[in-house]
């Protein structure tokens, strides 16, 4: 029997096969299909209808019989010829995941020593072969189909260190792959790689690190391994390298830097971008390419760019288990940037590859769902996608000792699926940390299902960054709207617009433009990676305003992220007037633009001083840790001053700190403000940062640009 192109047959449901045949192969026409295993298995098809379109004709076929999933099988038609019949969008149905749902723990290759059991899940292969290199030998063993679609071989020999591929036959196609649940790999993940945990660094616990009861006892410092360190001036020996931050009382110019700078600083997260394999730096010439790394390519695989030896499967691995250990011996905690919503390429994932059309959405035309704008998206709603998510958060945990989780485009992902992710990570540790970016993208998911943050009540626990705040306090980001300012930046007609900010848009009241159930949903910040930096943007919006001005208004910025209900968050270098020279998007710049420049943190260091003030007063007084509306409505004033500043009252009495309310004024204004109360205050901060003074006072006075904090 002849093979053609000319026919594309689907198995897109259990007895429907869908049939797409060239109008240059005999008009397109056919008169009847049977189903064939080329062995002893035949079954004639019944036509339920026929699409005419412009260069081909689509039947759709019913098939009055059971077929075996995972068997080969052909569709052979009328005039002789026949093509292997795909298994396609039948692995989206009820069905199919009730038959192959796997709940068990095995996955990937686990090594024991004297034996390493391999299991992989791939329930439409019809076989599968496991290629071995150990020792310069290579060996190539056929694995064995088991339950659930799962397939299994033990080797019977110390494969310690051994690299090995997966080749799955499916859909008439063999595949080489990584396997989808590997741990390490060689560079650029051209084999998956078997390692002994047990030969690894001991996990340092976290009793240094602040608990985490509310997700607002956090102040998080988003950096990138290799922006930390990858300039001279970062001090360090090595450069953007997990090692690098393991290096202690680096400085520069007599000012700290690197892991020590962050100790300093008094942040109690560090959130890492990427540091999972992706695809866009040549590990072996990472100096040659630059990328922040949402790019998918292994998703429980250190990326090789940042170990010694990206060649050496242990040295990543154990490398970033070194680096966590050293943040949690300074008492920080680690947080990890995911990119579940996409992967890089679809074609060459280990995914499609093993299972395809089952771990990506398609939308009702059989095209693939591209709300991620990256030609993409994981379909988090199949079983065994929300599975994996959760194994990898649950793997990420328990080998690495991550502490949290930012999930990059949360809204491409299901409601479920991140409810899931919480309950696992908090069953692994109450101190987890799981948030992400809430925005409604336009993945092939209904709104109700996405986790957005206009779902955030549905998903409790679970916070999201809060472009609400951004935008009233600094002006629209994007690179089109950086003329536009923010209450702090210029436009005291967002003055109300800055009220509902502060209170972390959570309370439903008059005047309050409300968006989160909890305080503790909303992440409060005016900068990350993304976009130009907040020093730069106003460069545009404040394109008047004397740099000295630009400084005063930049610590109020920081002031306003800290002193704000909701999950403070600032990006690394924000605190010394981080520059990417007026780059927006900086994904793939180089590193003379994304590397963090110590020689700011001396220039600016009255700026970083100010910070450190910041966070030590929000960490102090429990009237900026508000956990929930009730308590918002209840304890937080707003009283406007001359059109222009703003009064925040936070009446919450605290007897460990001896106070009954904090007043913070904010005067973005170019005109100093003077105060009189009835009653004697403390001042903790002014315009130059921490005040020392225990003097009481009752007039306060606000210097143009600047904010008080004080107390009774």
């Amino acid at each position: 029997m002849q093979n053609s192109d000319n026919i594309l047959a689907y198995m897109d449901d259990y007895g429907k096969v869908v049939v797409s045949v060239n109008r240059h192969f005999y008009q397109g026409k056919c008169d009847y299909f049977y189903i064939s295993d080329n062995e002893n298995f035949c079954h004639d098809c019944v036509i339920s209808r026929i699409e005419e379109r412009a260069d081909v004709y689509i039947y759709e076929l019913s098939i009055p019989c059971d077929i075996e999933i995972g068997k080969l099988y052909y569709l052979v038609e009328n005039h002789g010829v026949q093509n292997v019949i795909q298994y396609r969008f039948i692995v989206k149905s009820k069905q199919f995941n009730n038959e192959f749902y796997y709940d068990g723990n095995d996955l990937g290759a686990h090594y024991h020593g004297k034996y390493t059991d391999f299991a992989l899940w791939a329930p439409t292969a019809n076989k599968v072969f496991v290629e071995i290199e150990d020792k310069h030998q290579t060996h190539v063993y056929m694995m064995n189909r088991s339950e659930k679609g799962v397939y299994r071989l033990r080797v019977n020999k110390d494969l310690e260190r051994a690299t090995y591929v997966y080749n799955v036959h499916v859909n008439g196609m063999a595949q080489i792959c990584q396997d989808p649940y590997a741990v390490s790999s060689t560079a650029n993940g051209e084999r998956s790689a078997i390692i002994n945990f047990d030969r690894l660094e001991k996990l340092e616990d976290d009793k240094k690190c602040a608990k985490i009861v509310n997700n607002n006892d956090a102040i998080i410092y988003e950096a990138s391994v290799r922006d930390l360190t990858s300039l001279a001036s970062s001090g360090t020996s090595t450069h953007g390298l997990f090692l690098s931050l393991c290096e202690d009382n680096t400085s520069y110019n007599g000012f700290s830097t690197g892991l020590s700078y962050i100790k300093e600083l008094g942040v109690t997260h560090v959130q890492l971008m990427p540091i999972f394999d992706f695809a866009t730096v040549d590990e072996n010439q990472r100096k040659r390419q630059y990328n922040w790394g949402y790019d998918p390519s292994q998703y429980n695989v250190p990326d090789g760019s940042f170990a010694s030896d990206p060649n050496d499967p242990y040295a990543r691995v154990a490398q970033l288990r070194k680096m966590i250990n050293c943040f949690h011996a300074k008492g920080i905690r680690v947080n990890m940037d995911v990119v579940f919503n996409h992967m890089y390429d679809v074609k060459y994932s280990a995914f499609q590859k093993c299972v395809p059309y089952y771990y990506f959405r398609y939308n009702q035309a059989g095209y693939l769902s591209n709300g991620s704008y990256c030609g993409n998206d994981l379909d988090s709603c199949g079983s065994m996608v929300r599975k994996y998510i959760v194994d990898s958060i649950s793997y990420w945990m328990n080998n690495y000792g991550i502490d949290g989780f930012r999930f990059d485009l949360m809204g491409i992902l299901d409601i479920n699926t991140m409810n899931e992710v919480y309950k696992k990570a908090k069953s692994i540790n109450p101190n987890a940390m799981i948030y992400g970016e809430g925005w409604n993208m336009p993945t092939a998911l209904n709104d109700n299902e996405k986790a957005s943050l206009m779902n955030n009540e549905k998903m409790p626990g679970i916070a999201h960054f809060n472009d609400y705040f951004r935008d009233v306090v600094k002006g629209k980001t994007s690179d089109d709207e950086r003329y536009d300012q923010g209450y702090i930046t210029g436009n005291v007609y967002k003055i109300k617009e800055m009220e509902s900010a502060l209170i972390a848009n959570a309370a439903i009241a008059p005047g309050y433009d409300y968006i989160y159930s909890n305080p503790n949903h909303s992440i409060s910040y005016v900068e990350c990676h993304d976009n130009c930096t907040s020093w730069d943007k106003m460069k545009d919006c404040c394109k008047d305003a004397i740099r000295e001005e630009r400084i005063f208004k930049h610590k109020m910025m920081i002031a306003t992220i800290m002193f704000a209900q909701g999950i403070p968050f600032i990006h690394s270098g924000q605190e010394f007037c981080r520059t990417k020279l007026q780059y927006g998007n900086t994904f793939n710049k180089p590193d003379t633009i994304n590397g963090i420049d110590w020689a700011r943190r001396c220039a600016f260091n009255d700026v970083v001083e100010y910070t450190k003030a910041c966070i030590k007063i929000r960490k102090k007084y429990k009237a900026f840790k508000l956990n929930s509306m009730q308590e918002i409505i209840a304890s937080v004033r707003f009283n406007i001053i001359d059109n222009a500043a703003l009064e925040y009252t936070i009446v919450c009495p605290d007897d460990k700190n001896a106070i009954s309310e904090i007043k913070i004024i904010f005067n973005p204004t170019e005109y100093q403000k003077y105060l009189t109360y009835d009653n004697d205050y403390h001042i903790l901060l002014d315009e130059m940062g921490e005040v020392n003074s225990t003097l009481p006072t009752r007039v306060i006075v606000v210097k143009p640009f600047s904010c008080v904090v004080f107390v009774r």
